[in-house]
């Protein structure tokens, strides 16, 4: 009888201890499941979209409401890292830019600035931001969206130029060339 009753509770014991695990682990993926709901709201919130598909790939590459704005910045990163490196000059004009968008000021999109310009980003990122501003594009009025198009490309091709030709300044060097075109191509939207 005494064995029975070892047997018993140890079996119990063990039941619990499955049931535990499996509440701790549904009550991990709630957890998540409504950060990343909380994170779609705020990142729709700020950009004005509704796409749950745009929306979750920014929140998979760490962009968050805080941290948005940076994303304005990718082509001129871009053209930075054009010729393999980024020249002072492509740097500074990068972060005067940053700190006339206001990004200087949110800690978690300059961190995510400064990493672009220390380390090569990735061709996701640069997937992203063409399906970002096809998103923008297509949600203003065409007058606003060759004003933000002239924008992009006139930062990019200033920093193109800040590191060559005479006295480093001026001369765009075929890598970046074909940076920007791929940026003007970007910004096409279907109509």
């Amino acid at each position: 009888m005494y064995e029975k009753d070892v047997l018993h509770r140890r079996g119990q014991a063990l039941e619990d201890e499955f049931f535990r695990r499996v509440d701790h682990k549904l009550g991990e993926e709630l957890r998540a499941k409504m950060d990343r709901d909380e994170a779609r709201i705020q990142l729709a919130s700020a950009t004005g979209f509704q796409d749950e598909e745009l929306l979750d790939h920014l929140i998979d590459a760490g962009f968050s409401q805080a941290s948005i704005a940076a994303l304005a910045l990718v082509p001129a990163v871009f053209v930075a890292w054009a010729d393999g490196n980024v020249t002072p000059a492509e740097r500074q004009v990068i972060l005067h830019a940053a700190l006339r968008r206001g990004v200087k000021q949110e800690p978690s999109a300059f961190a995510m600035l400064e990493d672009w310009l220390h380390v090569q980003p990735s061709d996701l990122l640069w997937s992203l931001w063409t399906e970002y501003s096809r998103a923008v594009y297509q949600s203003v009025k065409p007058a606003f969206a060759a004003i933000l198009q002239n924008e992009i490309l006139r930062l990019a091709t200033v920093v193109a130029e800040a590191s060559g030709g005479t006295f480093g300044r001026g001369q765009i060097s075929p890598a970046e060339k074909t940076i920007l075109d791929q940026i003007a191509a970007g910004l096409l939207v279907d109509d």
